[in-house]
C-alpha cells in the first residue's frame, strides 16, 4: 500500500501533540521556589510599560506547573483604578470577571481557605497571606470566580492580557494544552489589546508549531528575561 503524506493540518496537529508531550515530562518533576519565581516574573513585567500602563488587565489563576503569577495579584492592585479579571469556564469558552482587591491575614491567625475563598501567600512579603473573596474550585480543579453578572467584563475592556501556556517560543509563538479555550478567547479580543505570555525558562522551545488560529504573543515574561516581539 502507497503511503501518502499527511495533509499540513495533521502534520501541525501531530507535532503540537509531540510537543505537548514532551514539555509535560520536562515540567513532571520540575521542583522551584514559588514565590521567588512569581516575583522575578512580575519584576521583567514592571519593564513593559504596556504593563505598567493597562487600566484593565486579564489574568490567570495558575495550578499545576504554569508560571506562577498569584503570589503577585496583591501588586496588581495597587493602582486603584485598575480593574483586574480573572477566567471562568463555562462549556468550551472563557468569561472574565472582576476581583475585588485582596485582604490581607494575619499569617499567623490567618483560617484554612475553604471551597469559597482563596488563599496564598505574596511574594513580596512571604510572612503575610492574603485572600480573595468570590472564588471556588472549578474546571479541572483551577481556581475560577463565581459568575456574578455584574462583574462579567466584555472582552473588548481588556487592555492587557496575562496569557498562560506549555511552550513558548522566541518568535511569539504559543502552544497551549489542548483545550482551545485561550485560543477562542484571544480570538476576540480587539487589536489594540496586547498580549503578554508568561511562562518558566523551562517552557522555551526553540519553535512552537503554528496553524492558521494560534495567535502569537506580544511580549514574553520568564524569570529571567522579558522579550517584545516586532510587529
Amino acid at each position: 500500500m502507497t503511503a501518502f503524506p499527511a495533509p499540513p493540518d495533521a502534520e501541525i496537529a501531530a507535532a503540537k501533540k509531540a510537543l505537548r508531550q514532551e514539555l509535560k515530562r520536562r515540567l513532571r518533576d520540575l521542583r522551584f521556589d514559588r514565590l521567588a519565581v512569581a516575583a522575578q516574573i512580575f519584576r521583567n513585567l514592571e519593564r513593559l510599560p504596556e504593563f505598567v500602563a493597562a487600566q484593565t488587565l486579564a489574568v490567570y489563576l495558575d495550578f499545576g506547573f504554569e508560571a506562577p503569577i498569584r503570589p503577585f495579584l496583591p501588586r496588581l492592585f495597587e493602582r486603584r483604578d485598575r480593574v483586574v479579571a480573572v477566567p471562568r469556564c463555562v462549556e468550551r469558552e472563557l468569561e472574565f470577571y472582576r476581583l475585588d482587591p485582596p485582604r490581607f491575614l494575619d499569617a499567623a491567625f490567618a483560617p484554612l481557605a475553604d471551597q469559597n475563598d482563596f488563599l496564598d501567600r505574596d511574594a513580596f512579603s512571604p510572612e503575610r497571606a492574603f485572600r480573595l473573596s468570590d472564588l471556588t474550585s472549578g474546571a479541572f480543579g483551577i481556581w475560577e470566580p463565581l459568575p456574578n453578572p455584574s462583574r462579567l467584563l466584555a472582552p473588548a475592556a481588556f487592555d492587557l492580557v496575562l496569557v498562560p501556556g506549555l511552550a513558548f517560543d522566541l518568535d511569539g509563538g504559543r502552544l497551549g494544552r489542548g483545550a482551545g479555550f485561550y485560543d477562542r478567547f484571544l480570538a476576540t479580543l480587539p487589536p489594540k489589546t496586547r498580549l503578554v505570555g508568561v511562562a518558566l525558562d523551562e517552557q522555551l522551545v526553540e519553535k512552537t508549531p503554528r496553524d492558521a488560529f494560534d495567535l502569537p504573543v506580544d511580549a514574553l515574561a520568564t524569570p529571567t528575561r522579558l522579550t517584545v516581539f516586532s510587529k
